[in-house]
């Protein structure tokens, strides 16, 4: 994980659902996030080790929290319901949407219904293996 994104992080908050999906299918045999203090978002009781931290904190004091505390960047990596909560709030200051080659024809929608408009600038784009990320940052 040496992409733009991670370079300036140190913090990736996540939901229950993306951190089983990572360790059941995206890499069952290491932690793919092991160079950052993560955080998932679940009402399950489970172990916290001293990089994983297990949470039923409200995410937008979590985060207001974290922004406080010195360090890089948070990066959220999901799942829908967690990245609704704090657009919801407008508590994210930089937008990387990935899109993928692949046309789904259902789902969670990744923003759900937004009570306001929220105005972003956009910064970059990039493209690897067929995958086009575009960087917006909120004005």
């Amino acid at each position: 994980m040496g992409t733009e994104l991670t370079k300036d992080i140190d913090t990736v908050l996540m939901g229950w659902n993306t951190s089983h999906q990572v360790v059941t299918e995206l890499s069952p045999q290491e932690w793919v996030y092991n160079k950052f203090t993560t955080y998932v978002l679940t009402h399950k009781e489970c172990n916290s080790s001293q990089q994983i931290h297990f949470t039923s904190e409200n995410p937008v004091l979590l985060l207001e929290r974290l922004k406080q505390e010195a360090g890089k960047d948070i990066w959220i990596c999901g799942g829908a319901n967690l990245v609704q909560q704090l657009v919801s709030k407008n508590m994210i200051d930089k937008y990387y949407i990935s899109v993928i080659p692949t046309l789904l024809g259902n789902g969670v929608r990744l923003l759900g219904n937004i009570d306001r408009e929220i105005k972003l600038r956009l910064c970059k784009t990039q493209t690897y293996n067929g995958i086009t990320d575009l960087i917006y940052m909120r004005r």
